[in-house]
């Protein structure tokens, strides 16, 4: 089972939607999916509530019992746990990062932003953990949104398209929904990056086992 900690210090910058969306992105991948929501706002839980299908599945767990929980969830067979972590550095934080195979950091394309990213990087790196940016709430080939992918892309990967600022998103959080169900911009920009971010997980790891195998 893979882990996907969506994490940034600063509030407001798409973490709860990212991880809603993607874990639907994976869910129509028949990965075997389950949500965690260490935040206290609950935003991502809210959003699950409002579903109709009971898959991604969710599960309410704490800080301190998240290794153990990820274990058991590993022997029931989930192929994927996306965790929602609060925008600052508690201990939900660092320990949906310590248990990530990667960490997703969601950052606005402002300098507000920008100035405060760097905390969240302290942190990650001080886990020790592989991360990535995707860039919310942006507006393609504005000029701020291209100096933050270049300004981000010296410290990490950012995947070639970005989550826009469309009322679809807001929309879709509020009905317990992906807006890709019914923007076919935003459907096209949520795959896209959600394969960007599936590579990164689960692709690599598939061709290192491949090369043993060969070798074997």
């Amino acid at each position: 089972m893979k882990v996907l900690t969506i994490a940034n210090r600063k509030g407001g910058a798409g973490k709860s939607t990212c991880a809603a969306h993607f874990s639907v992105e994976a869910d129509r991948m028949h990965l075997k999916t389950i949500l965690i929501d260490l935040d206290p706002q609950k935003t991502l839980e809210s959003w699950w509530n409002k579903r109709e299908q009971e898959n991604p599945y969710l599960l309410d767990t704490v800080a301190d019992e998240l290794s153990q929980t990820l274990e058991q969830l590993k022997e029931k067979g989930f192929d994927l746990c996306i965790i929602d972590t609060p925008g600052d550095a508690s201990i939900n934080t660092i320990s949906g990062m310590q248990a990530a195979d990667l960490v997703v950091i969601p950052s606005k394309p402002t300098p507000a932003d920008l100035t405060a990213i760097g905390r969240t990087i302290n942190l990650v790196e001080e886990c020790k953990k592989p991360f990535i940016f995707v860039i919310t709430q942006g507006v393609t080939r504005q000029k701020s949104t291209l100096q933050t992918v270049s300004a981000l892309s010296r410290y990490g990967a950012v995947p070639p398209d970005i989550i826009t600022n469309r009322t679809s998103y807001a929309s879709a959080m509020g009905m317990g929904v992906s807006a890709a169900d019914s923007d076919p911009k935003a459907k096209e920009e949520v795959q896209n990056v959600w394969q960007f971010i599936y590579s990164r997980l689960f692709e690599k790891n598939l061709k290192q086992k491949q090369k043993l195998s060969t070798i074997g």
